[in-house]
């Protein structure tokens, strides 16, 4: 799937809410005692294939590493050399592997929106401690932020990358200062000197609406030599933009 056209979360939550209710059309059949047992069954072949072309989205997801079981329709038998009884096993086994793709699919959002939590945390936690002296340059900070990443046992180029991914909005250039693929997300580092809180919360704005386009999530790293006063109501607004989050770091 193109990360440049398609927002990999929505497409993920389309499908799984699709699966679910493709689960309780089975569900449905199954249990529908209005219709005779020899006929009820018979849609088993479409579902299968059905089935299958869910599991071929699934794979092309980003989050989606695990192969999942498909079934052989050239070996499935028709409606007409099959039992009822035999329609019956298949529907059950489609239900069955149709409930066991939804319930990954869904492990997989949970991962990701967890490892961006705890990817977040670190760096709150760890930034101030690596940086010494004053920074007067904000590739000062990506530094340090770099040697954190490499320090978590990512691998440049593979987990992470540095300014890479450039890409054109409205116009302008956009390179990410850090972008880590598995998770869809792009981090921007920002050196907040005096007076220029209204500039830096202008840039992040206007980054937000282009990295939006490519990422799924973002994070902001804003350094503050002294600048912010209430960091929340710094925070608020740009939080409220969606899967963006904001960490503030005190010199």
């Amino acid at each position: 799937m193109s990360k440049k056209t398609l927002d990999e979360t929505q497409e993920l939550k389309v499908l799984i809410s699709q699966l679910k209710g493709f689960c309780e059309t089975i569900q449905d059949i199954l249990h529908d005692k209005d219709t005779s047992e020899i006929g009820r069954y018979s849609c088993f072949c479409d579902m299968a294939h059905i089935y299958n072309d869910f599991v071929e989205r699934a794979k092309a997801l980003f989050y989606v590493q695990t192969m999942f079981y498909t079934f052989d329709l050239d070996k499935m038998p028709s409606w007409g050399d099959s039992t009822w009884p035999i329609q019956k096993k298949i529907l059950e086994q489609v239900l069955v592997c149709a409930k066991m793709l939804c319930s990954s699919l869904e492990a997989n959002i949970d991962f990701a929106n967890d490892e961006f939590d705890n990817l977040e945390n670190f760096i709150y936690s760890r930034l101030r401690t690596v940086i010494f002296d004053k920074p007067q340059k904000e590739i000062e900070v990506q530094n340090a932020i770099e040697a954190l990443l490499l320090g978590r046992g990512l691998n440049k180029g593979i987990d992470y990358d540095r300014e890479s991914g450039k890409f054109e909005f409205s116009g302008k250039e956009y390179i990410p200062d850090f972008i880590i693929p598995k998770l869809s997300l792009c981090i921007e580092v920002k050196l907040l000197r005096e007076n220029r809180k209204s500039k830096v919360i202008e840039e992040i704005s206007a980054d937000i609406t282009a990295y939006s386009k490519q990422y799924q999530r973002q994070l902001f790293i804003v350094y503050d030599l002294g600048c912010i006063q209430n960091e929340e109501e710094f925070k608020r607004d740009i939080e409220n933009a969606g899967n963006v989050k904001v960490i503030i770091v005190k010199h």
